[in-house]
């Protein structure tokens, strides 16, 4: 049996991760693209998220057999039938949910029933296991990790420690790569190609009433947001494209910290995780992980498993700073 969470307004950006630059109250210091040099108060739980973006609900196609039989559990005692076809099987009755106009629900054969409510019934249930496992497997360590990483970096004279917890901080760091406002640029490129430059999904609107979500407008968005709900959830059960990703990078990837001693701090955004190319040319992988820490991710040719750890000067986190908020989708929050 799936346990899950209550949660209504999921993250796409945890908050424990946005703590690193809250106050005591969990308050943010938020800055829009579309309105630079701004700066407003947001509360972190409140901020990042989407309601109910990580749900599993009525008609999508990457519901399983447990999924359909628990969306559909109203439907059961009734006879439904759809294009002169008894229904029984209820991962057929989830492919025909976007026709629900047309079903036909009787308690016999000649006793119709209510079809909205049974609608309102299945679109009651919303199955939040992915919600729940983000929260369990990462979400309520990161506190902690952040506190260790601190340890480790920031209170050594040497210039490399021994590399510690590196799957957990590795398997987090893709996470994120995948889960901000923008998510993993390969990931993002070959989305492109398929839905907008092969088969132009963006053009094709969806009706406000058969949205997924508010904010899925477009074809395209609808099946974006498909796939990587299917990733999210396989890469919680430690299979699929995600997982796949954290292993490789495991196996040719290793982290540098880079610590700000001030005055300028590290900066944060919605997409906290990306791609950057460096003054010379090599790319690396860049998480804040606090206003003082920033992790990149690069090509491991170290064989003695170590994080290298330097102190940058001002210039140079102000250059990140600048990477950072070219990388963020709608906004960065700001140090304390």
């Amino acid at each position: 049996m799936q346990v899950e969470t209550k949660a209504k307004y999921h993250h796409l950006i945890p908050q424990t991760y946005m703590a690193a630059w809250s106050s005591g109250s969990g308050t943010l210091k938020v800055e829009f693209k579309d309105k630079p040099c701004v700066i407003v108060e947001r509360n972190k739980e409140r901020i990042a998220g989407i309601t109910d973006f990580h749900s599993i609900k009525a008609g999508m196609p990457l519901c399983t057999q447990d999924d359909t039989d628990r969306i559909f559990a109203s439907v059961v005692p009734y006879i439904v039938s759809y294009e002169g076809k008894v229904i029984q099987d209820t991962r057929e009755l989830n492919n025909a949910y976007y026709d629900f106009d047309n079903w036909d629900i009787a308690r016999t054969v000649d006793t119709p029933v209510s079809k909205k409510h049974i609608r309102r019934e299945i679109e009651k249930v919303k199955i939040k296991d992915i919600e729940y496992n983000w929260s369990t497997k990462y979400e309520n360590r990161w506190a902690e990790q952040v506190t260790i990483i601190e340890s480790h970096v920031m209170n050594t004279k040497a210039d490399s420690v021994v590399a510690f917890d590196q799957e957990f901080i590795m398997k987090f760091f893709t996470a994120l790569d995948w889960r901000g406002f923008s998510s993993n640029v390969q990931f993002e490129e070959a989305l492109k190609a398929l839905c907008h430059d092969s088969l132009s999904l963006e053009k094709v609107d969806i009706p406000e009433e058969r949205r997924v979500l508010p904010s899925l407008k477009t074809a395209a968005e609808e099946m974006r947001h498909y796939l990587l709900l299917q990733y999210y959830r396989q890469y919680l059960n430690d299979t699929g494209v995600i997982f796949q990703n954290a292993i490789a990078n495991l196996a040719h990837t290793s982290f540098h910290f880079l610590i700000a001693d001030g005055p300028t701090l590290f900066i944060t955004s919605d997409t906290p995780v990306f791609i950057h190319r460096r003054p010379d040319g090599a790319l690396v992988g860049l998480l804040p992980i606090t206003p003082r820490v920033l992790l990149a991710q690069g090509k491991n040719s170290n064989q003695d498993e170590l994080y290298n750890i330097t102190h940058i000067t001002d210039e140079a986190v102000q250059r990140y700073n600048a990477a950072i908020r070219d990388n963020a989708e709608e906004f960065v929050i700001l140090p304390q």
